[in-house]
């Protein structure tokens, strides 16, 4: 308790509202609001289907999201290319830097995993994390031509952005260092590799990008409830992905011993975790403000908690896009548990917003959260 109360003094006023919720989580409760729509008008709702909104969301939420993930991978691509002709340390860094670009950008599309990310797998094509370095070993060693057509062969644990970091990002060598495994007898291997998995990923990142542009795109959402289930429920395990898998089990927070897990930061070679969780608020900010849905949520369950609650949600995301991020290594802080008021701040914020979705949005918006990707992974 005393733990909690010295969290929500750093909490602004705005924020005391979702906060309050891991307390007591019937303080969310709207159910009694007067002005919470009948079972009638709830039902009709969920029969109907906004499709001038929907088409609205998917314009201006969804689809920009996408054509800039596209964009960010035809550069790594090229990039790619440039250094695999001239191996510099100049050109690796711009490597690293579209790289780098390119994972934000799949990033900020965390809270839309349905529809077309997760046909045939594709999220994982894109991103499985861990990379399995034997798998990656396995391509270096064999005489046979590093491929797309081979990357894709080898499965998702040889490819993606994960797979990239590993070769590109080494905490144990410098970065001069491991340029010179680019130039060794073996270097045009891991060229050809680098080049490989950066076709295959826009290729991938081209269908996805196609398949939310098609006219059909608005048919992903049958009718409203499903929209609200979908967007409510994905935000909300992208949170809890955030809180318990990206922060709370790498700091140890849970442990017994108290020990750190540096090792399950997400992006740590390349020191992208902390940016990596700041990209996933802001893709949420991009479908959820300027998506319109919050407004949209506002307008169809009209009462004064549901107008409280989007007005402190939207502030809450603002402020933890804006806020400063954790100085140094992530990996290092989490190794060596040095104090930062900066992540015990992340830590703080991405758990209100996380209690925002499931004990206020939620409920106002009668959205059934569903099977949770989170469980089972």
């Amino acid at each position: 308790m005393i733990l909690f109360q010295r969290q929500l003094m750093g909490l602004s006023s705005s924020s005391l509202l979702v906060a309050l919720c891991l307390v007591n989580p019937s303080f969310a409760d709207t159910s009694s609001v007067s002005s919470t729509p009948t079972a009638s008008n709830t039902a009709t709702l969920s029969m109907a289907k906004d499709e001038t909104f929907i088409q609205q969301l998917i314009t201006t939420g969804i689809q920009p999201l996408y054509r800039e993930l596209e964009q960010a991978s035809q550069q790594l691509t090229r990039t790619s290319t440039e250094f695999c002709k001239e191996s510099s340390l100049d050109n690796l860094n711009t490597l690293r830097a579209a790289w780098g670009t390119t994972l934000l950008a799949w990033q900020r599309t965390d809270s839309l995993l349905f529809g077309p990310a997760t046909a045939e797998q594709m999220d994982f094509q894109i991103n499985f994390a861990p990379p399995k370095k034997q798998i990656i070993k396995g391509l270096f060693a064999s005489d046979k031509p590093l491929t797309v057509e081979a990357v894709a062969a080898a499965g998702v644990g040889a490819q993606g952005l994960s797979s990239l970091e590993y070769v590109l990002f080494d905490r144990e060598q410098t970065t001069e260092q491991l340029l010179t495994s680019f130039k060794e007898s073996s270097g045009q291997i891991r060229c050809s590799y680098v080049q490989a998995v950066s076709r295959l990923l826009e290729q991938n990142i081209k269908k996805l990008n196609a398949a939310w542009s098609s006219p059909d795109a608005s048919k992903l959402f049958t009718n409203n409830q499903e929209m609200v289930d979908l967007l409510i429920g994905k935000a909300y395990q992208s949170l809890e992905r955030i809180t318990l898998k990206k922060l709370t089990q790498p700091l140890g927070t849970l442990d017994e011993k108290k020990l750190s897990h540096p090792y399950d930061l997400e992006a740590w070679r390349s020191g992208y975790s902390f940016k990596i969780i700041q990209a996933n608020i802001e893709g949420l900010q991009r479908v959820f403000v300027e998506g319109g849905f919050l407004a949209w949520i506002d307008k169809n369950f009209p009462s004064e908690a549901t107008k409280t609650a989007v007005v402190s949600f939207e502030k809450q995301l603002n402020e933890l896009i804006q806020m400063k991020l954790p100085e140094g290594a992530p990996f290092t802080l989490v190794e060596q548990k040095q104090a930062s008021k900066e992540i015990d701040e992340l830590v703080q914020r991405t758990r209100g917003l996380e209690m925002g979705v499931k004990r206020q949005l939620a409920i106002l918006a009668k959205a059934q959260l569903g099977f949770n990707d989170n469980d089972g992974d």
